[in-house]
């Protein structure tokens, strides 16, 4: 049994390290593509799941100074990734928001993290297909139990 464990615990461990590792190639190679710095896409991923960000919560996240970030969101606001404009409640302070084209480019980055997926999955016969499948379904399912997951 303890065997087993192990031998299950080192084959997930390992693909986990090559879905990673192949997933953010993708990404960075994506990035590189879009010309943006990992504090850019950091910052658009930010304001995908906050919905609106002032300038110091995206310093704060980035751990770097508001003219840094200011000289960061400029490029993006010129790029037409994301909006600034002034918070109807304090005029001093600028409101970050994601335009359409910065919600397609984190849709179109995800898509390249996962391009490989398609590849590996074209290359397993059906019978494969519905074994990883149904062992995914469980994995996917056992995770949801997890506490905190």
């Amino acid at each position: 049994m303890i065997n087993q464990i192990h031998s299950l615990l080192s084959a997930f461990t390992t693909w986990t390290g090559l879905s990673m590792n192949y997933s953010m190639h993708g990404f960075v190679r994506f990035i590189r593509e879009n010309g943006l710095s990992l504090s850019q896409i950091s910052t658009l991923f930010q304001l995908y799941h906050c919905g609106t960000s002032a300038v110091s919560q995206i310093s704060s996240n980035l751990d770097i100074s508001n003219a840094a970030v200011s000289q960061l969101l400029e490029r993006l606001v010129q790029q037409g990734l994301i909006t600034r404009s002034e918070n109807p409640l304090d005029r001093r302070e600028k409101q970050l928001v994601l335009t359409n084209k910065g919600y397609e480019l984190l849709r179109d980055s995800a898509k390249a993290c996962s391009a490989w997926q398609e590849k590996l999955i074209s290359t397993l016969t059906p019978e494969e297909q519905n074994k990883v499948s149904e062992a995914l379904e469980i994995l996917i399912d056992k995770t949801k139990q997890l506490p905190n997951a």
